[in-house]
């Protein structure tokens, strides 16, 4: 579980947050089509069935498919997907000289983040947590949430700082069969050096038998029970947190998850005192986005900061100590 004290803030982080880091990171407009060009990709059989290059469109209608018509073929398709999805998001880490090298990257994590924080990622990949890592403020022991791998020994490792709850998996995360009951199958991490460069020695799951597991972008997300476990516990840090800040994310309507936590968030006696961050270049177009949703005035709650996130986070501090 997370912290069991009151946290002050729930971050939402999206694939603007690794942008900021990596240029070179895709959004998920871009998504496909950066994936149809690497060698043996399924992306360009997916996006000439079904007449698009967005993948979340895409991969809703394969699932529609799915359950129409489940055939060899179309699962084919899916776990390909998945893999390529794996592969690419592998790529991006975080080390200690990425860290030196970003100075307001450094201050974020080491700073203005707090001891009991909640982050509610919904990243693939393992930027924020490896980040985490690099400055001391994250471990396996509560990092994840509930999750915990059985190979660690949670004594020989201090209690997270920062709970980083993946509700929609991570190239960290494995799926892999009971050993008493190979009909059933769990999901837990991978502790290694490839995510966790400073703490991490490695500490596989799944003897060998597991495969990356990821939730694929599409309208249609169905959880194992484990990361549904993860979506229960972001609703409960949202409603215990004075803050939420959105950290480069768009809030996408077919995510409609997320426009649960921000109403758990609301739903609150002191609603008018708490506030809703937003960092993003698109940052006055999402407050719309939850403005028009609410039937009440929320104006005063939701604090747009417009800019690039490595620009514009230094003004994140003053306001959510105020």
């Amino acid at each position: 579980m997370f912290c069991s004290k009151q946290h002050k803030n729930t971050y939402i982080v999206g694939s603007g947050f690794t942008k900021s880091i990596f240029p070179n990171a895709p959004l998920n407009n871009d998504l496909m089509e950066l994936l149809a060009n690497k060698p043996d990709s399924v992306s360009p059989v997916l996006m000439k069935r079904y007449k698009t290059t967005d993948i979340e469109v895409a991969l809703t209608k394969l699932h529609l498919d799915l359950i129409s018509s489940c055939c060899d073929e179309k699962k084919r398709l899916q776990h390909e997907i998945k893999t390529e999805l794996g592969d690419h998001f592998r790529s991006y880490k975080a080390t200690p000289e990425t860290i030196e090298q970003l100075p307001w990257l450094c201050e974020f994590m080491r700073s203005t983040i707090n001891d009991g924080d909640v982050i509610v990622s919904l990243n693939y990949d393992c930027v924020f947590e490896g980040a985490l890592d690099c400055v001391g403020r994250w471990s396996p022991n509560g990092g994840y949430g509930f999750f915990k791998n059985p190979l660690i020994d949670n004594h020989k490792f201090k209690k997270s700082a920062v709970t980083v709850l993946k509700i929609h998996g991570s190239t960290s995360f494995k799926i892999a069969p009971y050993v008493n009951k190979p009909s059933n199958k769990a999901v837990s991490f991978v502790f290694n050096a490839d995510y966790f460069p400073c703490s991490a020695k490695h500490f596989n799951y799944g003897m060998g038998m597991g495969e990356t597991y990821l939730i694929e972008p599409s309208y249609v997300k169905l959880p194992t029970v484990e990361i549904a476990y993860l979506m229960i516990d972001a609703l409960k840090a949202v409603s215990e947190s004075k803050n939420l800040i959105i950290l480069g994310c768009s809030l996408r309507s077919e995510d409609s998850f997320l426009t649960l936590l921000i109403t758990q968030f609301l739903r609150h006696p002191q609603w008018q005192s708490r506030k809703i961050v937003i960092l993003d270049k698109k940052a006055e177009e999402i407050s719309l986005k939850i403005k028009r949703y609410w039937t009440v005035d929320v104006d005063k709650c939701i604090i747009p900061i417009v800019g690039c996130i490595q620009d514009s986070i230094n003004e994140l501090p003053k306001i959510i100590k105020t």
